[in-house]
């Protein structure tokens, strides 16, 4: 999966939460089309950068209980991953 998918589906998955539409971890897995354990570390992904994350036995949805900003977060990460490449002269390989 190319870096462009991933944070696609990192982003859609947090308007789903935002919507709190993002029913179980296998509809979820499918909306997303991954695997049920891709969607836990989604989950997990976006709750290290500061999402907090549960789930409502009720809606049967993960929703976002904070104010997580998706754009900023990544975009603050992009721009340091791409800023320490700068410093390091590294290149990626694709």
């Amino acid at each position: 999966m190319s870096d462009f998918d991933y944070l696609r589906k990192l982003f859609y998955l947090t308007e789903l939460l935002e919507q709190e539409k993002t029913g179980t971890a296998d509809s979820l897995a499918e909306k997303l089309d991954v695997s049920r354990r891709t969607v836990f570390r989604y989950l997990d992904e976006l709750r290290t950068n500061g999402a907090d994350i549960g789930y409502s036995k009720i809606q049967k949805s993960y929703i976002l209980q904070n104010n997580f900003d998706f754009k900023k977060v990544f975009l603050q990460s992009a721009m340091k991953w791409h800023s320490n490449r700068i410093i390091f002269n590294t290149k990626t390989n694709k």
